[in-house]
């Protein structure tokens, strides 16, 4: 990376920070804040923050996204999710299932292509756990709507994760892939995902019982991620699953679990800084004149099976009043998972990959841009934002 590019990304996170800290001013989330300032400097206006940097920074991306992913993986605890019942496992399978069905459905009445909309459909099935986190965070928000939400938002990313590996191994198929291969893929995208994971999260258990103090604790747990995002990027997996498997079993494991992610806090924060900063500056406000006629069905119709399947599940299930109101509204934003599973598909298919592209970048445009705002807006009105503390 070059210097004049080491001083851009400088002084666009600590103007980021910036940002940030004056759009809460005014009551705008910071996240949204981090993300318009990388948009303000990156190729789509001022272009200090060139495509080129955008390409030398990847790892900031991957580690940051690791760290959510671990956050998110984290919320995957049994004995809490025992405690509020079947129905949040329910209500996650129910939005999944809205957003497949509705987005696959009007894919196929308007493209007539089973692949597209299969893929499509398995993709809208992401909610950006960053977004989510960092919002509820900011807000210090807790309550019951928190509780389910981080809950739902850890579920639905490994029914996404997983049913576009099922999906994508069968498409591959399809196209006259050797059966061998495929299933080949598919195990190590899953099993070895599963044990890379688990492995890495046993580890970081062992290794938190012979602890002198709590900052080895930290190290242990970056070394983890950046040791499993390492081996996924080798052996050609993706690292989102093995970084969610991670949290969620050292969640599990760990009898220091709340120490490990109060430590883990006093980190990150500067990787999110840099993660959403620069996902702003990668948004390309001319892929909105691309979005076509499908791209606004997707735009509508994944919300809407969101909105529908979670609202739906709340009330057959018993859930609060404020779960079920308003849980629609907080699960719209899509970004780096979504991105992360068009990329897989570009790699190995560049003609559907384009396509899926074209969507799905210009919608997160949109998500990204709106998504803080009701998150925080449905946070609000199930009464859990404790700013004033």
């Amino acid at each position: 990376m070059q210097v004049y590019e080491l001083l851009s990304v400088g002084m666009v996170i600590l103007l980021g920070l910036l940002g940030g800290k004056v759009l809460h001013r005014i009551k705008i989330p910071r996240v949204t804040g981090y993300m318009l300032t990388g948009l303000l400097f990156g190729p789509s206006v001022l272009n200090l923050i060139s495509s080129s940097t955008l390409a030398d920074t990847q790892m900031i991306n991957d580690v940051a996204l690791g760290l959510i992913l671990f956050a998110i993986g984290g919320e995957i605890e049994f004995n809490h999710l025992r405690s509020m019942g079947r129905k949040v496992i329910y209500i996650a399978l129910a939005e999944s299932l809205g957003a497949f069905v509705l987005v696959f459905g009007i894919t196929m009445l308007l493209s007539h292509d089973w692949g597209l909309a299969v893929l499509l459909g398995s993709v809208s099935i992401a909610t950006a756990p960053g977004v989510t986190l960092l919002v509820v965070r900011e807000y210090n928000s807790r309550g019951t709507m928190t509780d389910t939400l981080l809950a739902v938002v850890a579920i639905n990313n490994v029914i996404c994760l997983v049913l576009f590996r099922l999906f994508f191994s069968f498409y591959s198929l399809t196209k006259g892939e050797p059966l061998i291969a495929v299933s080949l893929s598919l195990f190590m995208e899953l099993v070895v995902s599963l044990g890379i994971g688990g492995a890495i999260a046993a580890m970081i258990t062992f290794w938190e019982q012979k602890i002198d103090d709590l900052s080895e604790l930290l190290l242990v747990i970056i070394g983890g991620l950046l040791l499993g995002i390492g081996i996924a990027r080798t052996i050609g997996i993706s690292y989102l699953l093995v970084c969610l498997i991670i949290g969620a079993v050292t969640n599990n494991l760990s009898m220091m679990h709340r120490l490990v992610y109060a430590e883990l806090r006093q980190t990150e924060t500067p990787f999110y800084i840099a993660f959403f900063v620069l996902s702003g500056a990668s948004l390309h406000l001319d892929k909105l004149t691309h979005l076509g006629l499908l791209g606004l069905a997707y735009l509508l119709f994944r919300p809407l099976g969101k909105y529908l399947g979670s609202y739906l599940a709340g009330k057959r299930f018993g859930a609060d009043a404020a779960v079920t109101s308003n849980l629609g509204m907080a699960l719209i934003p899509q970004a780096g998972v979504a991105i992360g599973l068009m990329i897989t598909v570009t790699e190995s298919y560049p003609e559907m990959g384009s396509i899926i592209g074209m969507i799905i970048l210009s919608s997160v445009i949109v998500y990204e841009g709106i998504g803080p705002f009701l998150t925080k807006l449905a946070l609000g009105r199930a009464g859990e934002i404790h700013l004033q503390e």
